[in-house]
């Protein structure tokens, strides 16, 4: 079941952080430019703060994996799972915004992380499931079933870990202000040919429990696809010098236009791990 449930997620994550809708323009030559400049920048920033002042030393990759949600941890009801393909997690450096400021929101959205981290751990996080497909029985054209059947959140998470805590902050800092300054929506790319779009973004207060997080963004975000909008709810926490990256889908949502919950209970299980490193 819980392959099934991956797979399922795949195809989700595709369809919506990867759907192409018609309307709007690409980016363009000198567009994919300045957002992979934007993106540079932040990048630039984290590495060039590296030797400046005291900060947290980075987590080797079998340090960070260690205080990484594990492989079959049930969350708030769902399952974290680390099998995970690279279509879910795009690398650095593959998501481009047509507005060059919104990069570093667009790649959170699209599962990637920002900077030049020393370590990264990935995982998904698949919730709890009102029904299966089979539960559709003989009637699979029954819309309020199908979309039952498609209800589950799902969260892509990522742990970056980077070389101090000053370079965390300056991915913190692009994406607050991502937030800020693309309020009417963006475009982006991925690899150059995926393309989203993004229509609104709104920024929210932080999850329950995470107040003991050295920081912390919340944003809701309206996503089209296929002419319908839906939502998209992104987090971001830093805790010294590692950021988690908690971007979260829900296809029911996003054929519906309803809203649906990230739970907090996801990321404070994610920060109890991490505020135990010593």
């Amino acid at each position: 079941m819980r392959r099934s449930g991956v797979a399922a997620a795949g195809v989700l994550a595709v369809a919506l952080l990867a759907g192409c809708s018609a309307s709007g323009s690409e980016p363009d030559g000198d567009d994919v430019a300045a957002a992979v400049s934007a993106e540079a920048e932040v990048s630039a920033s984290a590495v060039a703060s590296e030797g400046a002042g005291m900060g947290a030393v980075a987590l080797p990759p079998e340090r960070l994996e260690a205080v990484a949600l594990a492989d079959g941890d049930v969350v708030a009801g769902g399952t974290v799972t680390a099998e995970v393909s690279d279509r879910d997690f795009p690398n650095a450096g593959m998501v481009v915004a047509k507005k060059a400021v919104c990069t570093p929101l667009a790649t959170v959205q699209a599962g990637s992380v920002l900077g030049a981290p020393v370590s990264v751990v990935r995982r998904m996080w698949i919730g709890p499931q009102e029904m299966s497909e089979a539960d559709l029985g003989a009637d699979p054209s029954d819309k309020e079933l199908a979309a039952a059947a498609l209800d589950a959140t799902t969260s892509f998470v990522s742990l970056a870990s980077y070389g101090q805590e000053s370079a965390a902050k300056a991915v913190m800092a692009g994406i607050g202000r991502a937030v800020r300054e693309c309020a009417g929506g963006f475009v982006y790319t991925v690899a150059g040919q995926d393309r989203v779009e993004t229509v609104k973004v709104g920024k929210t207060g932080a999850p329950s429990g995470t107040g003991g997080a050295d920081e912390v963004i919340a944003a809701n975000l309206t996503v089209s696809v296929d002419g319908v909008s839906g939502p998209v709810r992104v987090v971001v926490v830093r805790e010294g010098g590692t950021v988690g990256y908690f971007p979260a889908t829900n296809l029911a949502s996003q054929a519906t236009g309803d809203a649906f919950t990230l739970p907090a209970a996801l990321v404070q299980a994610q920060l109890a791990k991490l505020a135990g490193v010593g």
